[in-house]
């Protein structure tokens, strides 16, 4: 993001989106999300739209992976904490 005011664009931006998908009835998930941005794209009228509509469907899809990251790290300091808590061993 290039500012502030570029953030609160992007998160105006993602609202119409997930706005539009409860007027279609539709689910809303990351992929009908990005989904929707995607189409805001192509609809844009001016350079600002389109640009702010890129910067939000890069912001959402960032967010995905750092989610995976995240979980996936999760799991594997779950997996530690299980198998040192599994350990009866009475070294000191």
């Amino acid at each position: 993001m290039k500012n502030s005011n570029d953030k609160q664009l992007c998160d105006i931006a993602i609202g119409d989106a997930v706005m539009e998908l409860f007027n279609q009835d539709a689910p809303v998930s990351r992929t009908t999300l990005l989904a929707q941005l995607e189409k805001m794209i192509h609809a844009g009228v001016t350079a600002e739209e389109v640009r702010i509509a890129r910067l939000a469907l890069e912001l959402v899809t960032n967010s995905s992976t750092a989610d995976k990251i995240e979980q996936s790290e999760e799991n594997v300091m779950s997996f530690r904490a299980k198998n040192v808590s599994a350990d009866d061993s009475t070294q000191h």
